[in-house]
């Protein structure tokens, strides 16, 4: 007896109370030890042709579908919507491409004649080919095949193409996932045949067809069942998207990368692939990325996803990646300490102090550091002239590099004198060793948000890349990248190109707030390399309230209508935990503070401490003309392109912060406000 374990199941445990569903969980959990039942009350539904009901309680079901040796838990309710839930399903291999679905039955008047038992359903034949496009119904030129090739069932061909603009996005609640993916990205403007699913082979288990996968699951034992039991809303731990799966699964050939707009399950990869490659027993695999805060949410999840699997976890790592730097630091050289940005500055102002760095004042001495001599480990002058200054505010000469060298000659020997070293440095060091066959302890590397990857990261990352095909995995988004200016990963030995893919389906941001964040951001965003993102065609798979802009007189005026926002999302149900007010910077921090209502569990921080966090309902408040793009920003503006470069940042920055909103977005500031909300375009 094969036990599946579909995410309806999940979706309706999640829903029950506390009590609830652990009564549930006992119940499945005598299944799975018996699968005949004994001891259960179990019997078939009448009007749903393979279901059965298993009694819970007094009123709570679950609902099992049964075909032979397979036995397949889809949904738990209290009786009566259990009973309706399974009368209006279908359970059923797809006719064209063989993948097992959930066909909502629909609800269609019976055509003329037919006698009232009937289960048939029947639609008068309209040659839809012939019918001009008409903007209210947008699949109404689309043929049978196109249809079926996308996995739209049968009976909703009809249904689908007599579909209205206005109604689009309610097929992502009735029709399979594939299908209704296929069907919104062709409603903005894709291609249907982007959306071919794959044909299963004869005789296959339509089961294992990619696009099953992302709602069935066959559990490998109780160890398996426990886990999914015990974490409902955490779908992403049990079913992948097919898209996820071919990254997460692939043999790649060299460095691979996967990206995608905020909330397309780049991080989900991460795990997934760092768990898959953990399946071989000689494997160690290290999971970083660049904060400790996103460190410590990767490791609980890991713990998730493998916590019926202790020996593959144990062949998990899981750290930022600084602190793997720092302990291998320890292991091959010794102690380490390190210098910071003060202890630059002390050294640079002293440098300045004796008339070295004429005509360069200390703060761009400090930001040349920090962003072009440290961070590339710059040694010498001539190699200073080299080195790209993308994203850097003014340009040097040859005078004017050999001035301010003196300076950061300086610096270097006052760093060695105090016997401090910083981590682009540490970098460097760690580099060396690896090239001179020191033995590293991880045979794979999986970096999330490597995006936000430093110079020094990237360059050490690609001295290990030649260690085999699936040595380096990245995921990121390049519009999320808000740390560091942008570089070649190439020219550092990191070449993703023909091994990249890009995620379309967003999963943590409502239709309305993404289509706002998006317009942030151009349709297509190249890297330094000429990899080209393209990130048009992205779907939402649920709907929400559409986002709304508030300009204010005066910040008083915007607290108090915060406040009020705050109070209202609470009435409604959400907790104070999962509301965030995010700001530009900590100038700022002080008005979002004032307006969380006095719920201390509200979150007021800055757009940089918002990677990598999701909130129910989001404030973006602030937004007044002159604090984004930041007027200190640009008033260090060199020339145009510098100009160009900064207002990247700052949309992106923008970005960031409107998609950690699931469910409600409120964007507000002091008259006339950023010049950004005429972009983003949400509702006044």
């Amino acid at each position: 007896m094969t036990l599946l374990y579909a995410s309806t199941f999940a979706d309706s445990l999640g829903k029950l109370t506390h009590q609830e569903q652990k009564q549930a969980k006992l119940t499945v959990m005598d299944l799975a030890l018996d699968p005949r039942g004994n001891g259960l009350q179990m019997h078939r539904i009448d009007k749903a042709e393979g279901f059965w009901s298993v009694r819970v309680n007094r009123d709570l079901r679950i609902i099992l579908h049964r075909d032979g040796d397979d036995d397949l838990l889809a949904y738990v309710d209290h009786h009566d919507d259990a009973y309706a839930w399974a009368e209006r399903k279908r359970l059923i291999p797809h006719e064209r491409t063989g993948a097992m679905q959930f066909v909502e039955v629909p609800v269609v008047q019976a055509a003329e004649g037919d006698d009232q038992g009937s289960s048939s359903y029947h639609y008068p034949h309209v040659d839809y080919t012939a019918l001009p496009v008409a903007a209210s119904r947008p699949f109404v030129s689309l043929t049978d095949d196109q249809l079926l090739d996308v996995g739209v069932p049968r009976d909703w061909l009809d249904i689908v193409r007599d579909t209205e603009e206005a109604h689009v996005e309610s097929l992502f609640d009735r029709l399979p996932g594939e299908a209704a993916e296929a069907l919104l990205d062709f409603a903005t403007g894709g291609r249907i045949e982007d959306h071919t699913a794959p044909v299963a082979p004869a005789g296959s288990d339509p089961y294992l067809h990619p696009d099953a996968q992302r709602r069935f699951r066959k559990v490998e034992g109780l160890e398996e069942l426990k886990a999914a039991l015990e974490a409902p809303f955490e779908k992403w731990a049990i079913f992948l998207h097919p898209a996820q799966r071919s990254s997460v699964e692939r043999d790649w050939s060299g460095p691979a990368r996967v990206s995608g707009s905020a909330g397309t399950g780049k991080t989900i990869v991460a795990l997934h692939r760092a768990a898959h490659l953990a399946k071989d027993v000689d494997a160690k695999v290290l999971l970083t990325t660049f904060s400790p805060a996103l460190a410590k949410n990767l490791e609980s999840k890991m713990d998730l996803l493998l916590e019926a699997q202790k020996d593959r976890r144990s062949r998990v790592d899981v750290r930022a990646i600084d602190d793997a730097a720092r302990e291998l630091f320890e292991k091959w050289i010794g102690a380490l300490r390190l210098a910071d940005l003060v202890d630059a500055r002390q050294a640079i102002e002293d440098a300045v102090s004796r008339g070295l760095g004429a005509g360069h004042s200390t703060d761009f001495l400090l930001e040349e550091w920090e962003e072009v001599i440290d961070a590339w480990c710059v040694r010498d002058v001539g190699e200073y002239g080299s080195i790209p200054r993308i994203g850097r505010k003014i340009r040097l000469g040859q005078n004017q590099r050999e001035s301010a060298w003196e300076v950061f000659a300086f610096v270097r020997e006052r760093l060695i004198e105090k016997g401090l070293i910083t981590w682009a440095d540490v970098y460097k060091e760690l580099g060396h060793r690896v090239a001179a066959g020191e033995a590293f302890p991880y045979s794979h590397i999986v970096i999330d948000e490597a995006q936000d990857l430093s110079v020094a990261q990237a360059k050490f990352l690609g001295k290990l890349s030649a260690a085999g095909g699936n040595s380096l995995f990245f995921t990121g988004d390049l519009g999320q990248r808000i740390f560091h200016l942008p570089f070649s990963w190439c020219r550092l030995g990191i070449d993703v190109r023909g091994r990249s893919q890009i995620l379309k389906v967003c999963y943590r941001t409502s239709h309305q707030i993404r289509s706002a964040a998006d317009r942030l951001l151009s349709g297509e965003i190249v890297d330094q390399d000429g990899i080209v993102e393209v990130r048009r065609g992205t779907v939402s798979v649920f709907d929400g309230p559409s986002p709304k802009l508030e300009l204010f007189d005066n910040a008083e005026d915007e607290i108090a209508a915060v406040i009020e926002w705050v109070r209202r999302r609470v009435e409604e149900g959400i907790a104070p935990s999962e509301i965030g007010i995010l700001v530009r910077d900590v100038d700022q921090l002080g008005r979002a503070r004032r307006a969380t209502a006095g719920y201390d569990d509200v979150s007021a921080i800055v757009m940089h401490d918002a990677k990598g966090l999701e909130y129910r309902a989001v404030a973006v408040m602030a937004l007044d003309e002159d604090v984004m793009p930041s007027a200190r920003r640009l008033s260090e503006v060199g020339d145009v392109a510098d100009l160009e470069a900064i207002h990247e940042t700052e949309r992106h920055l923008l970005y960031v912060a409107a998609t950690r909103a699931r469910d409600h977005l409120h964007v507000s500031g002091v008259a006339p406000g950023s010049e950004f909300l005429d972009d983003i375009g949400v509702q006044v």
